[in-house]
């Protein structure tokens, strides 16, 4: 018997992904020495059965400078990356810091594997984060396409309304001061913003919801209620705040697979 390694439902996570997305598929490795490097890649490769006739990059500098460097070298769409660090808590994972360091500077989209999976490697149940953005946009119809494209069961559409915006409203009123969004206006936008996404299969289940939530939590509790494989957050170039308000923790610790997708 073959132990599998993370790295190999790594390999295995990005060449079935390519082959959705009818792309190529380059090999990144950051090691001691490149030819350590190459054969590595190709031993495993050969024991997945993993077409490697793409490109194969070996950097030898601070890994999540040589995955991002790599990334905007070779334009790539999306990198694959495993994720986690220690032993998981019920579903949660903690972030690894290399994890952590690619989600502050990403020039693609990123997926992290928290969850490695080897008989089944698709997106059973997936998550998309809205905050009404532009990028959230992009993030969503990326989560819709990968949800026909996988034959998903379901597709979950979600934005986050904190408890206490209502209170600040009613104190708002009247004042001269920006008023925040109520639940109800929240509902509304929502609504509209899933019906300009794209159809997906009629296979695939699609919902929509406003959760509420009072911590950075909200998007990992809600992906861990529906048992989701994948929850998909937008990513912001240009802001301070990289995923939408009250899914920070999701940078931290996430109890599925991660895709962030910037604009």
């Amino acid at each position: 018997m073959t132990l599998m390694r993370h790295s190999d439902s790594v390999l295995l996570q990005a060449s079935r992904l390519a082959r959705l997305y009818d792309a190529s598929l380059t090999l990144i490795h950051t090691g001691a020495s490149q030819a350590a490097s190459e054969t590595y890649i190709r031993d495993t490769a050969a024991v997945l059965d993993i077409d490697i006739d793409q490109k194969i990059v070996w950097n030898q500098t601070d890994p999540a400078v040589a995955l991002l460097n790599a990334a905007r070298q070779h334009q790539l769409d999306l990198l694959v990356c495993g994720a986690f660090e220690g032993p998981s808590i019920n579903k949660r994972r903690f972030l690894s810091p290399l994890a952590r360091s690619l989600t502050e500077d990403l020039p693609c989209s990123l997926l992290l594997l928290a969850h490695p999976e080897f008989d089944n490697a698709s997106f059973r149940r997936i998550v998309a984060i809205t905050d009404f953005s532009e990028t959230s946009k992009v993030s969503c119809r990326h989560a819709v396409w990968l949800a026909e494209k996988d034959k998903s069961e379901s597709l979950h559409v979600v934005s986050i309304h904190s408890i206490f915006q209502d209170a600040v409203v009613a104190l708002q009123r009247g004042s001269a001061e920006k008023v925040v969004r109520t639940r109800e206006a929240e509902e509304n936008l929502l609504e509209e913003f899933v019906m300009e996404l794209p159809d997906v299969g009629e296979f695939v289940d699609v919902d929509f919801s406003v959760i509420d939530a009072t911590t950075g939590f909200a998007a990992c509790d809600f992906a861990e209620s529906v048992e989701a494989d994948l929850l998909v957050l937008p990513w912001y170039r240009e802001s301070n705040r990289k995923v939408p308000p009250l899914a920070d923790w999701a940078l931290q610790v996430v109890p599925c697979n991660l895709l962030l997708v910037p604009s």
